[in-house]
């Protein structure tokens, strides 16, 4: 009786979302997949409940009823638009532009440590058997915010250049960018489903990152692949970006746990301080700095009220003032200038001391901001 329920249902949402005398016709549609779904498993549910009532279902059957109704509209939106979406892949003439930097002579790839591959493939088994529950639990809740493909190809760069198909748990809307073409997704982006911005909030969505390291494209630590299409333009505005690719990427790195929004400029020297030191033991407290900074919630895509974005030339820079050009600081901090005295700017010092005034509007600071090729603010 319990697999009569659970194939009943699996049956009729198929059935449901398959409907050929809907308008689209035997395409379904992501509401009628989320309706066939609801409909099976109410229907069984009352089945159940009555061959409960009777003895002749177990408590759990009402379990496999849903089950078996979410399965079948599931597989009904695979079949239409698959399991994957590949949206925006990158052209065969960027490409080919990407890889030519990285062929030349002056690039040196550095031998990868002993043992780092093996602690690679170990610690991706492990971390997946650990997430395998929450993998189940997170493929439901894309499904459910919107039916369509569960997962994310995104078209990456790695090591020597080559572009590989990085996978990601999907996070914006089907089909997001199929009128923008590969675009940088800003912090509060509408495109972003709402179970999207938690993933992304908590960087589940990186999960399925684990089978790149399996598959050898990825390693657990390195410098985080971008697009093709980023990287394209950094290579042709940073000098030495490409040795950031002599290294497979990785899942977490120094740039990205101390900073998440930073300039290409800074985070090739942030990669080269990684590869010019890289060991196990290096991966291990990355690692371990990275689990902690996320569960504190500091490694998040989001950007504090008082970061400076990077804004195209000729824009003012919003954390310094519009009339005195000093920098703002915090509520309740202290200015870096002004951390050894004890007088406030344009007052008097204290009797005795001999200390002289501070005046009030100190000197602004030399503005170390990246130029304008380099004011770019992405999302990974």
């Amino acid at each position: 009786m319990n697999y009569l329920l659970l194939l009943g249902s699996f049956a009729l949402a198929l059935m449901l979302a398959w409907n050929p005398g809907s308008s689209n016709g035997w395409k379904p549609s992501a509401r009628a997949c989320r309706r066939a779904f609801l409909t099976s498993a109410a229907l069984t549910s009352s089945v159940w409940c009555w061959l409960y009532v009777n003895h002749w279902a177990p408590p759990y059957g009402a379990l496999l009823a849903v089950v078996g109704g979410l399965a079948g509209a599931m597989i009904a939106a695979a079949l239409d638009n698959g399991l994957v979406e590949n949206n925006a892949a990158p052209s065969v003439g960027v490409r080919e532009k990407v890889l030519a930097h990285h062929v030349t002579g002056d690039l040196h790839y550095p031998r990868q440590p002993r043992f780092k591959r093996a602690f690679d493939v170990v610690g991706a088994l492990v971390a997946l058997v650990v997430t395998l529950p929450l993998w189940i639990v997170i493929a439901v809740l894309v499904w459910l915010a919107e039916p369509g493909p569960i997962f994310f190809i995104k078209n990456s760069v790695g090591r020597g250049g080559i572009t590989f198909r990085q996978v990601k748990f999907r996070s914006m809307k089907y089909g997001a960018e199929r009128s923008t073409g590969p675009v940088a997704s800003p912090a509060n982006d509408p495109r972003t489903l709402t179970v999207g911005r938690f993933l992304r909030r908590w960087h589940l969505d990186e999960l399925p990152e684990l089978i790149n390291v399996l598959r050898g494209t990825m390693s657990l630590v390195g410098p985080r692949p971008l697009r093709t299409v980023l990287v394209q333009k950094h290579l042709e505005e940073v000098p030495g970006y490409a040795e950031r690719h002599t290294v497979k990427p990785g899942i977490a790195c120094t740039a990205q746990i101390e900073k998440y929004h930073i300039a290409p400029a800074e985070r090739l020297d942030k990669d080269r301080e990684y590869i010019a030191s890289m060991s196990v033991a290096l991966d291990l407290r990355l690692l371990g700095r990275a689990v902690r900074t996320t569960l504190r919630g500091e490694r998040h895509h989001g950007e504090p009220a008082d970061a400076v974005r990077w804004l195209p030339p000729g824009r003012p820079n919003p954390s310094r003032s519009p009339s005195t050009g000093s920098p703002r600081y915090r509520r309740g901090s202290v200015p870096p200038d002004l951390k050894d005295r004890s007088t406030r700017p344009g007052t008097r010092p204290r009797s005795g001391r001999g200390r002289s005034p501070v005046p009030s509007n100190p000197a602004s600071p030399a503005s170390n901001e990246p130029s304008s090729a380099l004011r770019i603010r992405y999302r990974e």
